[in-house]
């Protein structure tokens, strides 16, 4: 993977079109469609796990920071996809993605052994995958019912894409605004979920890459597992993609089988080196890396492509030609 320097951007570049690397976690109700068909009232079930693991997965992240001296980003709720929901934070560098993990994998494990005293016909799996953006992932947004925006940019999807974006990230009145993610990454984190079980929380192959190249500033490596590589539908071109996951499981749910839980763990160097192969032959599908320079200096992915840079930069020149027209 080449080591491009990173390039200078505009002064005048908004904040929402500065690059991010962002990570995504998904949780899923296994067994709900059964649930919901085998009684009638099916609905508190639901609202308790709303409630209920959002409240675990901000009481497992406030635990860490009082135990830790370093930072990472609070898990920020994205939305819900019917008995699944979604969750994001941004990284700046390889030890904050395996802090959010870990910070995940006790919420899942918290809220596990909780749902297992309520039910045995729940269960929840798990996805986990990152995104760049603004390029090559997007971030959209959209209005609410009744918000006004400027009269000169309603017309103009660019400028008031744009006008809701500097609203956003201007931190106020978010109210009347709407954001969502779209792009390669997030579609290959939607088809990731398809692999993942009560046993295996799946990783895309761009954190897994990551992950392991955290080991030497990690406490402990993350018991990460290989089982093969299987196409993935729409993604990397059809070829055969690396199921990396790790082993998840509380309480009463461990005894569940699983086959792969008794593989030997990958070995990190091994596994580092083919999702990195694995990246480089597809490297315009996959998540470049592009980590803000931090106070403990981890400064090794603090690079993009340069078609990266030059798609954001071409960006927001067509941005300021719109403003200009308008």
């Amino acid at each position: 993977m080449p080591n491009t320097p990173r390039k200078a951007f505009p002064s005048d570049l908004p904040e929402g079109l500065k690059p991010r690397l962002r990570l995504f976690l998904s949780i899923d109700l296994v067994g709900s469609t059964a649930f919901k068909q085998s009684r009638q009232a099916w609905l508190p079930a639901l609202l308790d796990f709303y409630r209920d693991f959002d409240r675990i997965v901000h009481a497992q992240y406030r635990a860490f920071r009082q135990r830790s001296n370093a930072f990472v980003a609070p898990p920020e709720f994205w939305k819900s996809n019917g008995d699944e929901l979604l969750y994001t934070c941004d990284l700046e560098t390889r030890a904050q993605a395996v802090d959010a993990i870990r910070i995940w994998m006790s919420a899942l494990s918290a809220y596990r052994s909780d749902l297992a005293t309520l039910t045995d016909d729940l269960d929840v799996k798990s996805t986990a995958w990152i995104a760049l953006f603004p390029a090559p992932n997007s971030e959209v947004f959209f209005r609410r019912g009744g918000a006004q925006f400027r009269s000169d940019a309603s017309e103009n999807p660019i400028l008031l894409q744009a006008e809701m974006r500097d609203q956003w990230y201007g931190g106020k009145t978010r109210h009347d605004i709407i954001r969502d993610f779209v792009g390669p990454s997030i579609d290959t984190g939607f088809r990731l979920s398809g692999w993942a079980s009560p046993r295996r929380l799946v990783l895309s192959a761009d954190l897994a890459f990551l992950l392991t190249s955290a080991y030497p500033v990690a406490e402990e490596p993350l018991p990460l597992h290989f089982s093969g590589a299987q196409k993935l539908r729409g993604v990397v071109g059809d070829q055969p993609y690396p199921m990396i996951w790790l082993p998840v499981g509380a309480g009463e749910r461990e005894d569940v089988g699983d086959a792969g839980i008794g593989r030997h763990l990958s070995d990190p160097v091994m596994l580092r080196s083919f999702c990195e192969a694995i990246i480089e032959q597809n490297y315009k599908v996959f998540t470049p890396f592009f980590l803000a320079d931090a106070p403990d200096g981890d400064t090794d992915f603090g690079w993009a492509p340069p078609y990266i840079i030059t798609r954001i930069i071409s960006d927001w020149h067509a941005e300021k030609r719109h403003r200009t027209a308008a």
